[in-house]
C-alpha cells in the first residue's frame, strides 16, 4: 500500500506507515515549491460539521491549531465551507503575499477506496461530489475518501461513519503536523 503514481500518492489509513508516506511525501512536494522557506504557509481546511463525511476538514483543522504554529484556515468552530471559500481564499491572498496553500477535503470514491489518502502537486476543487463549483484552490492537496459516492453527493456525506472521519483525520492530522513543524517559518502579514 503507498504507491506514487505520477506526482500523487496514494495510501490508506490502515498501511501502518501511512502517517509517515504522508509526511513525507508532503516534505517532498513543499521543498519542491519555490521560495516554500520564505513564504507564508497557510493550511486550508475546507468542510463542515454539518454531515459526518464532510467534517474532516475542520477536525483536521482543529488539530492544527491546537499542535502547531502554522496558519490554518478552517477548523470545527470556524468551518470553510461552500458559502465562505470564495471570500477566504480572497482574505488569504490580500493578507499574505505569495502564500503556499496547503488544501485539505474530503472526497467520495469508490467502495474500495474508502479510507484512502491522497496527496499531490496542485489545487483540488471542493464540493464537486455535492454539484457545487467552487474554484480550484491549493499548491498541493490532500484528500480522504470518507465514502463511497452514489447519486446524492450529501446523503453519502450524511451517512459515512464517524470512525472513518475520525481515523482519517488522525493520520492527515499527524502527518501534516509533523512536515508543518518540520518547515515552518514565522509569518506577517501583509500591512
Amino acid at each position: 500500500m503507498g504507491k506514487i503514481t505520477g506526482n500523487k500518492l496514494t495510501t490508506n489509513l490502515y498501511d501502518t506507515s501511512a502517517c509517515d508516506k504522508v509526511q513525507n511525501y508532503l516534505l517532498t512536494l513543499l521543498e519542491s515549491q519555490e521560495g516554500y522557506r520564505i513564504r507564508p504557509l497557510v493550511v486550508l481546511c475546507i468542510g463542515s460539521d454539518r454531515y459526518t463525511g464532510d467534517a474532516l476538514g475542520p477536525l483536521i483543522g482543529s488539530h492544527l491549531l491546537e499542535n502547531t504554529d502554522c496558519l490554518v484556515y478552517g477548523s470545527l468552530d470556524h468551518p470553510i465551507h461552500a458559502g465562505n471559500l470564495v471570500e477566504t481564499i480572497h482574505m488569504i491572498t490580500r493578507q499574505y503575499h505569495h502564500p503556499l496553500i496547503i488544501a485539505v477535503d474530503a472526497c467520495l470514491g469508490k467502495t474500495n477506496e474508502i479510507g484512502n489518502i491522497e496527496v499531490w502537486e496542485g489545487g483540488l476543487e471542493a464540493g464537486i461530489a455535492v454539484g457545487n463549483r467552487l474554484p480550484c484552490v491549493g499548491h498541493i492537496s490532500i484528500i480522504g475518501v470518507v465514502n463511497a459516492g452514489g447519486k446524492i453527493g450529501y446523503l453519502d456525506l450524511q451517512s459515512t461513519p464517524l470512525a472513518t472521519v475520525m481515523k482519517l483525520s488522525k493520520v492527515i492530522g499527524s502527518a501534516l503536523q509533523g512536515a508543518l513543524n518540520t518547515v515552518s517559518q514565522p509569518v506577517t502579514a501583509i500591512r
